[in-house]
C-alpha cells in the first residue's frame, strides 16, 4: 500500500459517517486548489524550516481537521503526496457511497465473524454490497435489530417478549 492510501485510508477511519467524510471531501479538495505552484513550491522546500511551514498552516487554517491533517503531513514530509491523498479519499468515500449502510444494534458488541455472515445473508436477501455498523443499545435484552433504508428488522428479546405479551391478552 502505497504512502497516499495510507493517509487516505487514516482519514477516511477517522471520520464516522458519510456525512462528515463528504464534507471532509470537500474542505480537503479546496485546500489542493490552495496549494499550487509557488505555495506548494514553499512547502515542499528543503531549505525552509518546518515550523515556518506549521506556523503558515496555523495562522491560515482555521478548521481544526484540516489544519492538524496538514501539520502532519509537514511533520512527515508528505506535502507532495496531497492531491494523491485527496484522490485516495475520494474513491473510497465515493465506493461507501455506492453501498447500503446497515446498522446492528445489540446489547454487546458482536463478533467480527457473526457480523460477517450477517452481512454474506443480508447481501443476498438485498441484492447490494452493504456496510455494516455495529451500534450497542443497553436497552434490548438480548437478539439483534438491523436498520437501513427505511427498514427495520428487530429479532430482539423486547419485542419477542411484548408479543408474546399481546398473544396472551387476546
Amino acid at each position: 500500500m502505497n504512502n497516499a492510501v495510507e493517509y487516505a485510508k487514516a482519514l477516511y477511519e477517522l471520520k464516522d459517517d458519510l456525512f462528515s467524510r463528504e464534507e471532509f471531501l470537500a474542505d480537503l479538495k479546496e485546500v489542493t486548489k490552495i496549494f499550487k505552484n509557488d505555495i506548494l513550491r514553499f512547502f515542499l522546500h528543503p531549505g525552509i524550516e518546518k515550523e515556518k511551514k506549521k506556523e503558515i498552516i496555523i495562522k491560515d487554517f482555521s478548521k481544526r481537521d484540516i489544519r492538524d491533517f496538514l501539520l502532519v503531513l509537514v511533520d512527515n514530509d508528505r506535502m507532495s503526496i496531497l492531491s494523491d491523498i485527496v484522490y485516495e479519499f475520494e474513491c473510497m468515500v465515493e465506493e461507501e457511497k455506492k453501498m447500503l449502510k446497515v446498522i446492528v444494534y445489540s446489547k454487546e458488541k458482536l463478533e467480527d465473524s457473526y457480523l460477517s455472515k450477517l452481512k454474506e445473508k443480508l447481501e443476498k436477501k438485498i441484492s447490494k454490497k452493504i456496510f455494516v455498523i455495529n451500534k450497542l443499545d443497553e436497552n434490548i435484552r438480548g437478539g439483534i435489530k438491523i436498520v437501513y433504508d427505511s427498514k427495520e428488522i428487530d429479532l430482539t428479546l423486547n419485542t419477542k417478549f411484548s408479543n408474546l405479551v399481546e398473544k396472551l391478552k387476546e
